[in-house]
């Protein structure tokens, strides 16, 4: 592993938290799905390595890529799909934070002809308007063309949907992009439950439009963020 500055440790554990929430609520796929991270204005950005799942990630196993994908700091394998981030990250300063993970039910969801719905209240973090859905290509995204071509898609909603794929999130803090992976999967898994038994209801737009200003809430968002830390560390019996 490298010894890395520690002025980059606090973001580092915090994106090794990241990783490892996902993979302790829906989000491991093997070795497969990363995150990245980058401080705002920088023109290079934190990725969790290939061939390591996510619930293994420690604050020592990343690595660090320019936006074309050159391993600039670390010494673990990069993934292929660089260029999700990459690309993202050049079209959009404001996003610090990228996730690409392959969860089970949200990619069962983007297989059927129907938009995602305000069942619940992750549903209504997310939905009005529907998450959009990438359809280019179920395969890898590994040059900048496709890459540019996700971005297009995604535009400035918080999720999108691959076909055939995973799904992407991002945000402006750590904190953020993870938790709307979290609340995506969540919200697929529970439409498909009731899509199975009938007919479905779903909330208002004005309801659900008040969801998404209140799950959104940095207070909010952080008090459901400590909540998975502390699972982690219970898990670890120890903690970054």
């Amino acid at each position: 592993m490298t010894n890395f500055s520690q002025d980059s440790y606090a973001l580092r554990r915090d994106l090794a938290y990241g990783c490892r929430i996902l993979g302790n609520n829906g989000h491991n796929d093997t070795v497969l799905g990363h995150v990245s991270y980058r401080e705002p204005g920088a023109d290079t950005y934190w990725m969790k390595p290939a061939e390591m799942g996510l619930d293994e990630v420690t604050p020592e196993t990343f690595i660090r890529l320019d936006l074309d994908g050159n391993v600039v700091e670390g010494k673990l394998p990069r993934h292929i799909e660089f260029p999700i981030h990459s690309e993202i990250l050049r079209a959009h300063p404001e996003i610090t934070c990228v996730v690409h993970t392959h969860p089970i039910y949200s990619i069962a969801f983007a297989a059927l002809d129907q938009p995602l719905r305000a069942l619940s209240h992750e549903g209504g973090q997310l939905s009005p308007p529907d998450v959009p859905r990438f359809t280019l290509t179920s395969n890898l995204i590994r040059s900048r063309e496709l890459g540019e071509k996700l971005e297009e898609c995604i535009g400035n909603r918080p999720a999108c949907l691959l076909q055939g794929h995973g799904i992407v999130t991002s945000g402006t803090t750590i904190q953020g992009a993870i938790l709307t992976a979290i609340n995506l999967e969540r919200a697929c898994n529970i439409q498909l439950l009731a899509s199975a038994c009938g007919p479905i209801t779903w909330s208002s737009d004005e309801d659900a439009l008040a969801k998404q200003i209140e799950m959104t809430a940095a207070k909010a968002q952080l008090n459901v963020w400590n909540y998975y830390c502390r699972k982690i560390n219970a898990a670890m019996n120890a903690s970054f």
